[in-house]
C-alpha cells in the first residue's frame, strides 16, 4: 500500500484493545498496517474490521520482527510505529511525519495517561544501575524523560509504543534487532540511531494517551521475565558502555546534548 505515511501495530491478544483504543479513530490519507502475532482472540479480526490492512503470522514471532514485517509490507515514506494501548490523533501524525522529514532520526509524542498526567517514555542512557533503581521505583531526572508542551527534547531513546521514523532512516538503522524478541529492542534502536549521528527526540506539542499495562511489573510472569532477562543480557552484551557510566565515545556526544 502507498501513502505518505503508514501507521504499523504489533498485536498480540489484542482484540479488547485495539477495540477500546482504535474504534471509531479517523486517519485521515494514512494507511494503517496490523501484524498480528497468531493471536487466538480474534485481534487480527478486529483490526480488519477497524480498517487496517493485517497481516497475520502463523507463529508468535515477537515485537521486533512483526514491526519489520509490518515496514516492509509498506512503501510509505514515514512509518510510524504505535502499540494497540494507544490512541492516535490525525493532527500528531502529521506533526510527527513532519519532524522526522525535517530532522530525521526518531521522533516521538509526548505519551500521556487517560488523566493527561506525562508518562515518561524519553529516557537518558540506560545504565544498568538506572535500570535497575527504575524496576525498584527510583528513578533518576537523568534518566526519565517528559516534555512539556512547549518543547521537543533530546534524548537517548524512546519506548517503542509510539514512534516515527523515515522509510530512509530506519534501513539506515537496520530495523529493529529481531534477536528482541520483547524488551529492551526500543532502547537498542534508539542507541544505535544516536550512534549514527541520528537525533531521538520527544515531541510535547504532540500528546497521545497510553494505557501503558507493563506485564513484568502488574503480572508477573515467569515468560516475563525470561523475556526481560534475555533481552537484557543481549542488550548489555551488544552495548557494553552502559553497564557503567565511564565516559567513551559511545556516551561523550550524548551528555553534550544533555541526554546522557
Amino acid at each position: 500500500m502507498t501513502t505518505e505515511v503508514s501507521l504499523i501495530t504489533v498485536t498480540y491478544n489484542s482484540a479488547p484493545t485495539l477495540e477500546r483504543f482504535w474504534a471509531g479513530r479517523p486517519f485521515g490519507p494514512y494507511a494503517w498496517t496490523v501484524v498480528d502475532n497468531s493471536s487466538s482472540d480474534g485481534s487480527a479480526q478486529v483490526g480488519r474490521r477497524l480498517g487496517a490492512q493485517v497481516i497475520e503470522l502463523e507463529t508468535n514471532r515477537g515485537f521486533s520482527t512483526a514491526n519489520n514485517v509490518g515496514a516492509a509490507a509498506t512503501e510509505s515514506e514515514v512509518l510510524i510505529f504505535c502499540n494497540p494501548d494507544v490512541t492516535v490523533t490525525p493532527d500528531g501524525i502529521a506533526a510527527l511525519a513532519a519532524q522526522v522529514r525535517r530532522h530525521g532520526g526518531i521522533v516521538a509524542p509526548q505519551l500521556v495517561n487517560a488523566d493527561g498526567t506525562l508518562q515518561e517514555n524519553g529516557r537518558g542512557i540506560p545504565y544498568l544501575h538506572r535500570k535497575v533503581g527504575h524496576l525498584l521505583g527510583y528513578d533518576s531526572p537523568r534518566y526519565v524523560k517528559r516534555a512539556e508542551a512547549s518543547e521537543v527534547i533530546d534524548v537517548a531513546w524512546v519506548m517503542g509504543a509510539a514512534l516515527a521514523m523515515t522509510r530512509a532512516d530506519f534501513r539506515r538503522v537496520g530495523g529493529w534487532d529481531p534477536a528482541y524478541f520483547l524488551y529492551y529492542e526500543d532502547h537498542d534502536l534508539g542507541l544505535r540511531s544516536r550512534a549514527l549521528g541520528l537525533p531521538v527526540r520527544v515531541d510535547g506539542g504532540v500528546r497521545w494517551v497510553h494505557g501503558w499495562r507493563r506485564e513484568t511489573r502488574r503480572n508477573v510472569t515467569v515468560r516475563a521475565w525470561r523475556n526481560e532477562l534475555r533481552s537484557a543480557a543481549r542488550f548489555y552484551g551488544t552495548h557494553p558502555y552502559c553497564l557503567l557510566p565511564l565516559p567513551d565515545r559511545s556516551t561523550r556526544r550524548l551528555r553534550r546534548l544533555g541526554v546522557a
